[in-house]
């Protein structure tokens, strides 16, 4: 229910007369504003930032498309109302049968191959790692001229040797 202003409030009426005009407008306004605070977000959670310039040197490509699906203008349409009691279809039936499909691979012997030893793979360290640090470090040196800053909640790709630093330090985010 509009508030009523008092008789002789020009202020008043001339506000709630201009907020009746321009309420679509002003809706619309609201939406872009929603859309660039998405925009913003979604580039904190998944971008992953050089901690030397502060800058985005990767992204995802869900990532991407999903900001360039935000950046196309789209129509908003009223939701239906439905009612509880009616049953909508496709909700609460399943969608596929959950079964295996996968077969069980048969190693052939091969008179070629040296058994013995561990059957387990030999895992090799990657030489980058993609972080989250727990605090905000700014303007920290590691080195000789390299100077980084870290800002909690967003994802760095650091040399696996900061990486080890920084966590033998405790600020990487787990």
């Amino acid at each position: 229910m509009p508030s009523r202003t008092q008789r002789g409030d020009f202020t008043g009426s001339e506000r709630q007369r201009l907020a009746e005009e321009n309420a679509a407008e002003l809706a619309e306004r609201q939406k872009e504003i929603g859309l660039v605070n998405q925009v913003d977000i979604i580039t904190e959670e998944e971008g992953i930032f050089d901690p030397a310039t502060g800058r985005v040197i990767e992204m995802s490509p869900e990532a991407q498309a999903r900001i360039e699906a935000l950046s196309e203008p789209m129509t908003v349409e009223d939701d239906p109302i439905l009612d509880p009691a009616v049953i909508t279809p496709g909700y609460g039936q399943p969608t596929q049968p959950t079964e295996v499909q996968q077969k069980p691979k048969t190693v052939a012997a091969n008179v070629m191959e040296v058994h013995g030893g561990d059957d387990e793979p030999v895992t090799v360290e990657s030489e980058w790692r993609v972080i989250r640090v727990n605090t905000d470090i700014e303007q920290m040196t590691y080195g000789i001229g390299n100077t980084y800053t870290f800002l909690r909640g967003h994802r760095y790709r650091v040399p696996f040797h900061l990486y080890q630093w920084l966590e033998s330090r405790g600020v990487v985010y787990h």
